[in-house]
């Protein structure tokens, strides 16, 4: 009864409310919070209904194999340089580094591989493009433990 208070306030005699509106702050604050409310209850609602089904994305087909992935990758460390863990002055030839190590590669669904291969308690990956065939690192590594920038 508050807010209808705030809109007829009750005049007279009797106490019979006269509807005539009061525009004040208050009046305004309230119309808005009320609506606002109303509102954001409405669209919680309508994105539910609307967005609820699970979407499917369209798998893009490899047009590459894994063996052929993991050779390029093999190619780019051949090619990379990076300084030592603490020294450096001492630079390291990723290919050294990695010439022992197991390599795998995964199809992800948007065109692209994941390369990992795991060397001195870090597990290091790599990102191949399917089409141009570009190799990079994948920023998805994080972690404490001393690494090198293969």
């Amino acid at each position: 009864m508050k807010i209808l208070d705030t809109i007829a306030p009750r005049r007279g005699p009797k106490g019979r409310r006269r509807l005539r509106l009061m525009l004040t702050v208050q009046l305004t604050a309230k119309t808005t919070f009320y609506v606002s409310v109303v509102a954001g209850a409405i669209f919680v609602l309508v994105a539910f209904i609307l967005f609820d089904k699970d979407r499917e994305l369209k798998q893009i087909p490899s047009t590459r194999t894994s063996a052929e992935v993991i050779q390029q990758v093999q190619k780019y460390l051949k090619n990379t340089n990076v300084y030592a863990y603490g020294d450096r002055s001492r630079t390291l030839n990723c290919w050294v580094e990695f010439e022992e190590q197991e390599f795998n590669a995964e199809y992800l669904n948007r065109g692209s591989w994941r390369i990992d291969a795991f060397y001195d308690l870090v597990r290091y990956y790599w990102r191949v493009d399917d089409i141009t065939f570009e190799v990079t690192r994948d920023p998805w590594l994080k972690t404490y433990n001393p690494t090198i920038a293969c």
